[in-house]
């Protein structure tokens, strides 16, 4: 089957929604959000049923550049994006990716919710991820004449909704280019259902869904790994449906992982020793109240466990002794030296 080359949704900004799409009723997931996973409210949707949006928390937000920034559903509020903030995430050589990043304004509080993790090493082939995006849903399902036989496909609904899914990376270090975007990602496959490579809610994401999100669970923890960005498709399939042997791009978030910390992350949450203590990020080093801390330095000198602080504090004290009994010594010294001035007795 051949395969298009891979486009970026550049015209999710024009979409109502975003997708998901099963091969089957019986592998769509029978409830709302996956069992045992914290950060099914982290991922929203722009305002007016527009595409994915990730909530990073500390009033962070990721999500495609060609999507945009803009206001954003947290906990049935909306946010409005601080316009300054704008920030495209970059490649090694200073070239754009098809990612950014932006803050909200603080009049409505952004949600105090944990820092959402981002995963260090790349998603691998083989390993399984979990999809979740606001979409269209599986339609009819049509015919067409593939390259050497009959094949389906699955026409979009119009309405969306948010769905979560799963599928397994297929490849890694691939990079899309659109434009001037070059994006790092990796690949997964959309599988016939309980064929060899599928996995149990296996899905596939379509033209829309930009900014979804894609999450890998490793050694119990989930981590953000990935963020949708583009797809490709069969050379002959029907426009606005999806078919076996689609695949979608997410960005490999693991390559930009340290500019996400830099840009997004306080001094006390950003994985680095800022003081030099030994000790990093709250509530491990002393320096930091909360994970929005931006200053590790202890606030008092002697009131961490850090030994440069303490000694830098010593030397401050000792210093101040001697300026003190320098200043004593000068004043005792005055009182005892004679006046210039002498007495001469009166002639008789």
């Amino acid at each position: 089957m051949g395969l298009a080359v891979a486009l970026v949704l550049a015209i999710g900004l024009a979409s109502t929604s975003n997708a998901l799409i099963f091969g089957s009723p019986d592998t769509e997931p029978q409830t709302d959000r996956p069992e045992g996973f914290p950060y099914w409210e982290y991922v929203t949707q722009r305002r007016y049923e527009g595409p994915s949006v990730i909530y990073l928390g500390a009033g962070f937000a990721l999500t495609a550049r060609h999507v945009g920034m803009g206001e954003i559903f947290l906990e049935e509020t909306i946010h409005a994006p601080n316009l300054r903030s704008k920030h495209t995430l970059l490649n090694e050589d200073g070239t754009a990716a098809d990612a950014m990043i932006f803050e909200l304004e603080g009049d409505e509080n952004p949600p105090d919710w944990p820092l959402i993790p981002i995963a260090i090493h790349p998603p691998q082939p083989g390993e399984d991820v979990l999809l979740i995006g606001y979409g269209k849903v599986r339609d009819k399902v049509v015919e067409f004449e593939g390259d050497q036989r009959s094949e389906f496909a699955f026409l979009w609904s119009k309405k969306g909704e948010k769905r979560w899914a799963t599928n397994r990376v297929s490849a890694g270090d691939i990079t899309v280019t659109q434009e001037n975007l070059m994006t790092k990602t990796f690949v997964f496959e959309f599988d016939e259902p309980f064929s060899a490579g599928a996995t149990r809610h296996e899905a596939q994401a379509a033209v829309g869904d930009s900014g979804g999100g894609v999450f890998v669970k490793r050694d119990g923890e989930w981590k953000l790994a990935g963020l949708m960005v583009s797809v490709a498709g069969t050379l002959h399939s029907p426009e606005n449906a999806s078919s076996y042997g689609d695949r979608t791009h997410a960005a490999d978030l693991t390559h930009y992982r340290e500019e996400i910390l830099r840009w997004t992350r306080a001094a006390c949450a950003n994985e680095r020793d800022d003081d030099g203590d030994d000790l990093i990020d709250y509530p491990q080093d002393p320096g930091c109240d909360s994970a929005q801390d931006r200053n590790e330095r202890d606030k008092w000198p002697l009131g961490g466990n850090s030994l440069r602080n303490a000694g830098i504090a010593t030397l401050a004290i000792v210093l101040v002794l001697l300026v003190v009994g320098i200043r004593l010594q000068r004043d005792r010294q005055n009182k005892l030296q004679p006046t210039s001035d002498t007495e001469i007795p009166a002639d008789d």
